[in-house]
């Protein structure tokens, strides 16, 4: 059975792109034209309809899928919804990987039911981790059965205030980012998982804003640390402002390196009928302005 990575790289070697799909809908965003107006199970199957019209929109351009797990939480059935729709991707295209954004990090226990509750009931391919309780949080998210399933630590992310922590610098040296990225290189390799093991790596931005001053370097020192063996899950581009040609050229290295994922301006492109179309367009702009950086 192929593991994450190799489904990733000859996906995107298939269609010539490097564009990640997130899945991140908000029921106040449902196009009227697919609200039945029907309360709790009725919202879950709207919202399902409306997420499996924009992967079958979308599946020409998209490398992997990325359901956002808090986004299918937050109404009632989300769960059920969640899992419909990684059926429909599994049945309908089954070459393209679909990974959970989770961010799950616990004590072993917990970290090993996540392990049940991503892999065996949600049925995705991969999901992310906060490494902040230590080793046990990748520890336990190991499985015999799912070694094929990718791994990916929260590293250098794109929200604002990260900075506030992943750039305090230690006695050594180091920002905590760049200790992070070593250690959990360190640790899948250890497990044996380093094949399908990743970083969640922000997008090139601009810092400070209104400068002018593009900033990369995070991308290109972190590719300095771990080489080629993590791939990068990239967030922070369309609607939070990323630089993609800056971020392909600091942190590509061959196809199944990097996948760049936009969620919002795809997902809520249009609230009209036209809302899949539209869907469809935002995903091929990113995957030409990627193919052309």
């Amino acid at each position: 059975m192929k593991g994450f990575r190799q489904l990733l790289k000859e996906r995107q070697e298939i269609i010539n792109s490097l564009v990640c799909v997130g899945l991140d809908p908000l029921p106040e965003k449902l196009p009227p034209c697919l609200n039945s107006g029907s309360p709790d199970f009725h919202l879950a199957t709207d919202i399902a309809t409306w997420m499996e019209k924009i992967i079958d929109a979308t599946a020409p351009y998209a490398s992997m899928f990325k359901p956002q797990k808090a986004h299918w939480e937050a109404f009632p059935n989300g769960a059920w919804a969640l899992q419909k729709i990684v059926k429909h991707i599994k049945r309908n295209y089954p070459d393209i990987p679909v990974f959970l954004d989770c961010k799950r990090g616990d004590i072993s226990r917990t970290q090993q039911r996540y392990q049940v509750a991503q892999f065996e009931i949600d049925g995705v391919d991969g999901m992310n981790f906060s490494p902040y309780m230590g080793k046990e949080c990748m520890e336990y998210l190991v499985n015999k059965n799912y070694l094929g399933r990718a791994l990916v630590g929260l590293c250098y992310t794109s929200n604002p205030s990260a900075r506030e922590t992943q750039d305090v610098k230690l006695a050594d040296g180091r920002h905590y980012w760049e200790f992070m990225a070593a250690t959990i290189l360190f640790w899948a390799e250890s497990l044996g998982v380093a094949e399908n093991a990743g970083l969640v790596m922000a997008a090139a931005f601009e810092n400070p804003k209104g400068s002018g001053n593009i900033f990369s370097e995070h991308l290109t020192r972190c590719r300095e640390i771990v080489g080629d063996k993590l791939w990068f899950l990239i967030p922070g581009v369309g609607t939070q402002g990323g630089y993609i040609a800056e971020t392909v050229r600091a942190a590509f290295a061959g196809h199944g390196s990097i996948a760049i994922n936009s969620s919002s301006e795809i997902n809520f492109a249009s609230s009209g009928e036209d809302f899949a179309d539209a869907a469809a367009e935002k995903a091929r702009q990113l995957r030409d302005t990627i193919r052309n950086a």
